[in-house]
C-alpha cells in the first residue's frame, strides 16, 4: 500500500510503499478515505517537544480518519465489512489502510462526506473534553473560548451554544458572521480590542487556544471557582491559586463514547463542519506549509482563510 513516511526528525515527506497491516482479533481493518491534518503532526515530525511527543521513525503521520471496514478481528462484534466509519488512529492514517481498535471507531454519519468525517475526531473531541470534562460547562453558563474560529474552537463555540450557555470568543473580525451563524453571542477582535475591557461580568470557563500573556490575563475574568481551561501552553497554578479558580493543560484521550455522541450531534445537525481545503495524499508537505501558515490563500484566491481544517484525500 502507499504511505507517507517520515524518515527522520526534520525531514521530507514522502510516499512511498509500504506493507499492509495485519489485525488483531480487537482491531478493524480500514481502507482509508480521508485524513485531516494537524498541527500536532507537525511538531511530532519535527522533534521540537519529542520529549513530550515521541514517534517512532520511521513514521507515518495522522491521528484521525475516515473510510470502509475492509475486515474486522475476531472480536469485533459492532462492526463488519463494509460499514462506513471514521475515528482516532494512533498507528498513523496518512496511509491508504489501517489497522485500528475497534473502540476508536464509530460508524460515520450518512449525512456527512468521508472528507467532513475526517475533519471531525481529533478536534471534536478535544473541544469536548475541554468544556464539560475539564470545564464542567452547563446550562445558562457563560464560556469565553480563545481562538474560536479555528478548527477545535469552532467544535466548542457549537458544543457550548447547544449546551445552552452564553458563547464569547475572540478571533479575527473577518470570522465574525461565521461565528455568529454557530452559536457565538460575542466576538471580541482579538487584534483591536482587550477582552477584558469588553466582557460584561465575569465567566464560567475560559477555554485558551492561543496561549502567551493571552492566558493571564484570561485568569482576570473568571468567577471564583471557575475553570481554564489550555489546549496548548501549561498554566500557571499560582495565578490559579491567586484568583481562586481551577486551572488545567488537558490533552485529548480518545472516547468511542463521547465519538458517538459528537456523531448523533452531527447526524441531527447540531454540529456544522467546516473543511477549508481539500488535498492528494501526494500533497501532503504543500497541507503542512499551509497549516504552518494558516493557508495564505483563501477560497477566493485571495482572502486568508482563517477557519475549518485541512484534509487530505488518500483514496476515491
Amino acid at each position: 500500500m502507499k504511505a507517507i513516511i517520515l524518515a527522520e526528525y526534520g525531514g521530507v515527506l514522502t510516499l512511498e510503499d509500504v506493507s499492509k497491516p495485519t489485525i488483531k482479533d480487537d482491531e478493524v481493518l480500514v481502507k482509508v478515505k480521508n485524513t485531516a491534518v494537524n498541527h500536532l503532526d507537525t511538531v511530532e515530525a519535527s522533534g521540537a517537544a519529542k520529549e513530550f511527543f515521541p514517534i517512532e521513525l520511521p513514521w507515518i503521520p495522522g491521528h484521525e480518519f475516515s473510510g470502509v471496514v475492509e475486515e474486522v478481528g475476531k472480536k469485533v462484534t459492532s462492526l463488519k465489512a463494509g460499514d462506513a466509519v471514521f475515528g482516532n488512529s494512533p498507528k498513523g492514517s496518512y496511509a491508504e489502510y489501517i489497522a485500528v481498535n475497534k473502540d476508536l471507531v464509530v460508524k460515520k454519519p450518512e449525512n456527512l462526506s468521508f472528507a467532513e468525517a475526517a475533519a471531525v475526531p481529533v478536534a471534536a473531541q478535544t473541544a469536548w473534553q475541554a468544556i464539560f470534562t475539564h470545564g464542567q460547562l452547563s446550562k445558562g453558563q457563560r464560556i469565553l473560548i480563545h481562538g474560536g474560529a479555528g478548527g477545535v474552537g469552532a467544535y466548542a463555540v457549537q458544543l457550548a451554544y447547544n449546551k445552552g450557555a452564553e458563547v464569547i470568543v475572540t478571533a479575527s473580525a473577518s470570522d465574525k458572521d461565521f461565528l455568529h451563524s454557530i452559536g457565538a453571542k460575542q466576538i471580541i477582535d482579538y487584534k483591536t480590542e482587550k477582552f477584558e475591557d469588553k466582557i460584561v461580568g465575569k465567566v464560567d470557563v475560559v477555554f485558551d487556544l492561543i496561549g502567551g500573556e493571552n492566558q493571564q490575563r484570561s485568569y482576570t475574568v473568571l468567577k471564583q471557582g471557575g475553570h481554564l481551561i489550555s489546549a496548548n501552553q501549561p498554566v500557571s497554578q499560582s495565578d490559579a491559586s491567586k484568583y481562586k479558580v481551577t486551572a488545567v493543560l488537558m490533552s485529548m484521550v480518545p472516547s468511542q463514547e463521547k465519538l458517538s455522541g459528537i456523531a448523533k450531534l452531527l447526524k441531527e445537525g447540531k454540529l456544522k463542519v467546516d473543511v477549508a481545503k481539500l488535498y492528494p495524499l501526494a500533497n501532503v508537505s504543500q497541507a503542512w506549509e499551509d497549516i504552518s501558515g494558516n493557508l495564505s490563500k483563501g477560497k477566493q484566491g485571495s482572502q486568508k482563510v482563517t477557519h475549518g481544517k485541512l484534509v487530505l484525500e488518500v483514496s476515491k
